[in-house]
């Protein structure tokens, strides 16, 4: 899914500034079939397995693939990026072979 149709599925009301919480995140989540868990804190990139929604400081949220190194920040244009400077706070680990075909084709 493109980050618009993500984005999409989040009711920011009338609010101009688009402000995500992780309950937003598991609502989308549980939406298009994932399962999903408490965040995991965590201050390391390394602690960090598999494909993960991960919040970091300033009150951000990226996409981590740890498998293949890849940070999928949605406010930066060009990517996915290699690196970040980023600094993470919690995560939590999503398994897209869970979703059904009907959740996502």
């Amino acid at each position: 899914m493109s980050y618009d149709e993500v984005a999409a599925m989040i009711d920011w009301g009338d609010k101009s500034a688009h402000y995500t919480t992780w309950n937003d995140l598991c609502g989308v989540l549980a939406e298009i079939g994932l399962s999903i868990e408490a965040p995991i804190k965590t201050s390391r990139w390394s602690d960090i397995q598999g494909v993960a929604i991960v919040h970091v400081q300033r009150d951000h949220f990226m996409l981590y693939d740890a498998e293949n190194g890849l940070f999928y920040d949605p406010a930066e244009m060009e990517g996915p990026g290699v690196a970040s400077d980023r600094v993470p706070t919690s995560y939590l680990t999503v398994d897209p072979s869970a979703l059904t075909t009907a959740k996502i084709g």
